[in-house]
Formats: C-alpha cells, structure tokens, sequence
C-alpha cells in the first residue's frame, strides 16, 4: 500500500510556506495548508497525514484549549507526528512541547527544516533512494518501448548502450558518455546536472524522432504527477543554455511546433556519409 506523504500545516506565513513546499516538492512530500480550528483539525480523521505542523504561539493561546485538547487526541488516536515551529524570540514553547515529536527553532532557516524531517523520518535513506532510481530507471526503460518494431528495435540499440558503461555513442558534433552521464560538443565537455543530462540523453535514443512534451515529463518525473510543462521548460532552457550559440534562435534542440521537441543532428550523419562516398 502506498504510503501517505500528506504534511498539513497549520500556518499561513508566505515565507515559510513557500520554503517549505520546495523542499517537500523535492523529497515527494505532499503539503496542505489548513486553518486552525475545530472543523479543520477534525479533518485530520480523513486525512491521516504523516505529520502535522503547528506555530507554538497559536497553541500557547490560553483561548486555544479546545483546539489544542482536540488535535492532541486526534494525533494521539491515528498516530500523527507533531512537529512545533517556534516563531518568538522568547524561545517558550509551552505545552506543546510535551508532545511534539519535534520542534523547528528557526522555521525560517531550510537546514532545521531538513534536519527536522531527517530526524523524523520523514525523507528517504540513502539506501530507500537507491532502489528508487533503480525503480525509475527500471519503469523508464520499460515506458520507453514503442509500438513500431523499428522504434523498439532503436530502443533495444539504446539500452545495450547504456547497460555497456565503457561505450559511448558518437554522433557528429557531439558524444555522449552514459558511464560518467556527461555530453561532449565538439571535443569540449558540457557540464549537466542530472535532470539535463536525462533530457539530453532521452532525444538522443532516437534523433529522427519528435518527442511529445507529456511525454518527456513522464520520462523525467515517472513518479511525480505534479511535474508540469513550467518545469520541463525550465529544465529545456537551462539545456540550451549550455548548448546552444543562441538559446532564442537553437541549432541543436528543435521546438516542433504543436508536437514537441528534437534534437537536430540526425541530418548533420546523413551529410557526413554522403560527403564519405562522394
């Protein structure tokens, strides 16, 4: 059964959401942000979230009791961590402390934030990390074969490339090494991250073909259906960035338009072979 990775927030400080949705966003952590009262905490029944985080000042609110009392039972009875963020400066955290699981001194600082959940935890080991991108690697592979014989027979070509470390595929102007992950054009080194070297190296399995945009973003995210176009484009951009002469005007990296994208040196072969037996 999968697992739930739902944080509800009981906060509406900008700052501190924004930060913290970037780092769940990262780590496949899902965030909801709830108000603090007796019709919301009690949402938590349905929800059962993996943690629930709390701002100490509202729960130190001698007025807050009821709600206080009520969310307790609630985490109590369903097995909901607690975790406190302590915004003032005096440092009191008040009955709460009792029972959270965990109190965030400085909710403004990403490094408590991450130790908080590591402590918690709420991300994943090194090891749980490695079976999943052996996982993700495994369902790329498996989504990438193609309903035409000559695209599954190219895919095939592909994997055996990139299950023999030592082999690099060569094409004119650029190489690419699958056992260091790293593209080479023109005999010079470009350094990407892994996310565009994924990028790079998917449009390479097949130079003849126009990829859809849904479909790169399942290759890139398989396990993450929050993955947008923003993203992709995001990911294109920087791509060329390290490619391209001109990113507003690309050689390299083709937008078809209404279609998807390409990479262009599938002509640049045809041309050398041509000029070879000329």
């Amino acid at each position: 059964m999968k697992k739930n990775n739902t944080i509800i927030v009981f906060d509406n400080d900008k700052y501190f959401l924004s930060m913290l949705k970037g780092y769940c966003y990262a780590n496949n952590l899902s965030v909801t942000e709830l108000e603090l009262n007796e019709n919301r905490i009690n949402l938590l029944k349905e929800i059962k979230p993996l943690l629930v985080i709390i701002p100490l000042d509202f729960m130190n609110d001698d007025n807050r009791e009821l709600e206080r009392d009520l969310l307790r039972q609630i985490c109590l009875d369903y097995e909901i961590k607690v975790c406190g963020i302590n915004k003032s400066d005096s440092g009191v955290t008040g009955g709460i402390s009792k029972w959270a699981d965990k109190i965030i001194d400085d909710p403004f600082d990403i490094i408590d934030i991450d130790g908080c959940f590591k402590d918690l935890k709420l991300t994943e080991t090194e090891e749980q990390e490695r079976r999943h991108r052996e996982r993700r690697s495994y369902m790329e592979r498996r989504n990438m074969n193609f309903n035409h014989d000559n695209e599954i027979q190219k895919f095939n070509n592909f994997s055996s490339v990139n299950s023999h470390h030592d082999i690099k595929h060569k094409y004119n102007e650029f190489e690419i090494d699958y056992r260091n992950k790293c593209v080479f054009l023109k005999g010079q080194k470009i350094e990407l991250t892994r996310k565009e070297f994924e990028l790079f190296e998917l449009l390479a399995t097949d130079v003849d073909r126009t990829f859809m945009a849904d479909e790169i973003i399942d290759h890139l995210w398989p396990e993450n259906n929050r993955a947008t176009k923003s993203d992709l484009y995001q990911y294109m951009y920087l791509l060329r960035k390290k490619i391209e002469i001109d990113t507003n005007n690309p050689q390299w990296i083709i937008t078809i338009k209404g279609f998807g994208y390409k990479l262009n040196i599938g002509h640049l072969e045809e041309a050398q072979e041509q000029e070879l037996c000329a």
